[in-house]
């Protein structure tokens, strides 16, 4: 427990720094952002237009779609934002400057982890946000002080959820040779999690809960913020989920590194 509060209290100092150093080109972050909120705002507008000709999908409204969405987007975005450095595990073991790694005086995984941020994500987050105030205001709905802590305690789980998905994707890089294939098309099924899992067929919504659950970075989570229910499924279970997935991509990451062969081995 105390080396996890260590790691906790140091990784804001690694992400001040990175951010630190992106922000010397200004006009990239703001560009950046901007391009980030662009983008979620066009897949918004999707939902819009859809939304204009049905007053409902599979018994979710407008403003509740719009929720999920947010949800979406705010987990996405810190999760690209927090945990980008997952994305050269890759170049790391394939150009043997992983052994660099290995000689720090701490975690070889949060070294990845802190390697890196992409400010684009923060663009992502702020609109997400945006989307779920603007939702919540529409249903008129007034948070409980204990939604609202669940309602943050699921955005802090659903990035986990992102980052630890990609962690064991990344991780597959100590066998094969090209992970990034598999991590963009991770992503792209990711795409899925901005709409409610129900309105999909069953065989999607199996693939999206248990197999390759990002639905517990929005739907679920939005389900019991929303008050539609309360079964344990949609608070427990992402809590849950989030636990579980960052203790496989841990002890996976652990079981690569100690099969792993340094470059002057």
């Amino acid at each position: 427990m105390k080396r996890l509060i260590f790691y906790v209290k140091l990784y804001p100092y690694f992400v001040s720094r990175s951010v630190q150093a992106r922000m010397t080109y200004k006009a990239d972050f703001n560009l950046g952002v901007l391009a980030s909120m662009l983008m979620q705002a066009l897949g918004f507008v999707f939902i819009w237009a859809v939304f204009r000709e049905v007053p409902e999908m599979n018994g979710w409204t407008f403003d509740q779609m719009m929720f999920v969405y947010g949800m979406s987007a705010i987990c996405l975005g810190l999760n690209e934002f927090l945990f980008a450095g997952t994305w050269a595990v890759g170049g790391y073991v394939q150009e043997g400057s992983l052994d660099r790694l290995l000689l720090r005086p701490v975690s070889t995984m949060f070294s990845v982890m802190a390697a890196d941020v992409t400010l684009h994500g923060i663009g992502s987050a702020i609109f997400g946000l945006v989307i779920c105030v603007v939702s919540l205001v529409n249903l008129q709905l007034e948070l409980t002080l204990v939604t609202l802590l669940f309602w943050i305690v699921a955005m802090v789980c659903g990035t986990l959820v992102y980052f630890a998905i990609n962690m064991i994707c990344a991780t597959l890089a100590f066998w094969i040779t090209d992970t990034g294939s598999a991590m963009m098309l991770l992503q792209n099924v990711s795409e899925f999690s901005k709409y409610p899992t129900a309105i999909y067929q069953r065989f999607l919504q199996i693939i999206l809960s248990f197999v390759i659950p990002f639905a517990f970075t929005s739907y679920y989570p939005s389900v019991f913020v929303l008050g539609m229910s309360h079964n344990p499924i949609y608070w427990l279970g992402t809590i849950l989920a989030a636990v579980v997935l960052v203790l496989l991509s841990v002890l996976f990451w652990r079981y690569a590194l100690s099969k792993y062969q340094s470059a002057g081995g």
